[in-house]
């Protein structure tokens, strides 16, 4: 019997792996996603580097454009005007600008803004480039540390930037003249810095002039520099022919300043804000002697006119000060009436060479005892101040020291402040004198009794030469040989005689001539000393024509 078969056994189902279904974008969104993306891109990189928001207040709109004008730092853009709006009162516009993230540190509380655009000044053209691009904002950085977000613009772009190292000082001027903001500062002829800025004191007489000398020159400023206006040309004739000196050919047509340190000055740099006194020229700025300036009183009793503030004050040859004011003398009677010449006495100029023994008194001034006796034997031995020409054709006179050793006794008046030196008269004056003094002697010749005298004695001599003549007729019958010619020989005299004593004849006329000579001498010095009494610059400047 056959075993029945077994049933086949079930099959079992095969699992199939299905791969998963992709997500994807249709194409024609993957374009505005791009875009999209880009787009958060742009305004996560613009918030990331948006900075603040800061105001700034100028005089007018000119030149600003919300969404165009531009925020320049060194020539790269830093912002962006973004509103103009007038002010509250109207007088001002108020601009609003969104300022890049790079520059927020800038903006500090001296930091600087203006209106940049084409400009001409006297020295500079600057902006010609805002032709064609247009305006824009000028930025200079501060160096405050205490952050501000609103500013006011100057009016005017600022002639030197934060940024460049150097000093700023002060000059005080009597009169602006041809300086304006921008002008050069020379040193030994090289542009060492500008004008930053000028105003008027507030006492309303003089003019603080603001200057900037850029580094390294401006540690050559010590406190005893000097400072002059180098404008236009300085022609100076001397003994040495003519000179010209001049700065640059643009201080020429735009004017110009220039500093000079003397020699024997401090090392030391002057301080920011230091005050100097501007001279007119490069002569009357050396020729100060800085602040050890000794001042001293002289009493003239003869005119000074021709004598003026400044005029040197010269020891045989070398200027060792200057005329710093003149003064009426009054004095207790009309009789004592004088001119009171104020100098300085610059002791620098008189220093002995270096390797000579100095005196203990080197240095000091007039309150010093060994000075004072020092001094006193100088006035002893003939040390006097005198008015003397410096110059024939302008009659300019000047304050000279020298010694005459016939000058009259005197001394120092060491109570007086300042103290008064001994003065003597004027060569000017000695010749007037002495021109007075002949006139004088001439005045007490009788010239005119001498003529009438003369005339008397010729006709005189006449009658007792007629006379003579007379008896050598008588005695010529008489007298025989040799007797005879010896009266002819006296014949021959007389006629001689008779022609000498002539009216026509050659002795009195010269005699008559000689007298009239001296009477025309004595009356041209008699009116020469009348002229030079009433005017005595006549000598040097020639008659004028309101001269009698």
């Amino acid at each position: 019997m056959t075993e029945p078969t077994a049933p086949p056994p079930p099959e079992i189902p095969v699992a199939t792996v299905e791969a998963p279904r992709r997500f994807s974008i249709p194409l024609v969104w993957i374009i505005p996603l791009v875009a999209a993306l880009i787009g958060l891109f742009l305004a996560a990189r613009s918030y990331y580097e948006q900075g603040p928001t800061i105001t700034i207040r100028f005089a007018t709109g000119e030149g600003l454009e919300p969404g165009k004008t531009r925020i320049k730092y060194k020539d790269v853009d830093v912002g962006q005007i973004t509103a103009v709006a007038l002010d509250e009162d109207g007088r001002k516009v108020i601009a609003s600008a969104r300022v890049a993230r790079q520059a927020e540190r800038l903006l500090v509380d001296d930091t600087r803004f203006w209106v940049v655009s084409a400009r001409v000044s006297g020295s500079s053209v600057s902006g010609l480039n805002t032709l064609f691009s247009g305006a824009y904002v000028g930025l200079d950085a501060g160096k405050s540390d205490e952050v501000r977000r609103a500013f006011d613009a100057l009016d005017a772009p600022p002639v030197i930037s934060m940024d460049v190292p150097g000093t700023a000082f002060v000059l005080d001027a009597p009169s602006l003249n041809s300086i304006t903001v921008g002008t050069p500062v020379y040193y030994r002829r090289i542009e060492a810095g500008q004008v930053t800025g000028y105003a008027l004191a507030d006492n309303g007489r003089r003019l603080e002039i603001r200057i900037f000398v850029k580094a390294p020159y401006d540690r050559f400023v010590t406190a005893d520099s000097r400072f002059w206006n180098a404008s236009g040309v300085d022609v100076k004739l001397g003994a040495d022919g003519v000179q010209v000196n001049t700065e640059s050919l643009t201080s020429i047509l735009a004017g110009g300043l220039a500093f000079l340190t003397p020699e024997s000055a401090s090392d030391e740099p002057a301080p920011k804000d230091t005050r100097f006194r501007l001279y007119n020229s490069r002569e009357e700025a050396t020729k100060q002697a800085g602040q050890n300036a000794q001042r001293y009183l002289l009493r003239f009793g003869e005119s000074v006119r021709g004598l003026s503030v400044g005029a040197p004050l010269d020891f045989r040859g070398i200027a060792v000060g200057e005329v710093t004011a003149i003064h009426a003398d009054l004095g207790t009677q009309g009789s004592e009436m004088g001119m009171l010449v104020e100098v300085a006495v610059f002791p620098g100029r008189m220093l002995p060479r270096p390797d000579a023994v100095k005196p203990t008194f080197i240095g000091k001034d007039y309150r010093d005892k060994d000075f004072r006796a020092y001094f006193d034997k100088l006035i002893a031995g003939g040390l006097r101040a005198q008015l003397r020409s410096g110059n024939l054709v302008t009659g300019q006179l000047y304050v000279a020291l020298d010694f005459f050793p016939n000058a009259r006794p005197g001394k120092v008046d060491w109570a007086a402040t300042p103290p008064l030196i001994p003065t003597q008269r004027g060569s000017l004056e000695e010749l007037q004198n002495t021109l007075m003094r002949l006139v004088a002697k001439l005045d007490r010749i009788p010239v005119e009794d001498i003529g009438r005298d003369t005339h008397k004695a010729i006709v005189s001599l006449g009658r007792t030469v007629d006379e003579l003549e007379q008896l050598i007729k008588r005695m010529d019958g008489l007298m025989q040989g040799d007797a005879r010619s010896t009266l002819a020989d006296a014949r021959a005299a007389i006629a001689d005689a008779r022609q000498l004593l002539a009216a026509d004849a050659p002795m009195q006329q010269d005699l008559r001539a000689s007298l009239q000579e001296l009477t025309r001498a004595a009356t041209a010095l008699r009116a020469l000393a009348d002229t030079l009494e009433r005017t005595p610059e006549s000598l040097l400047r020639g008659k004028s024509q309101d001269t009698p």
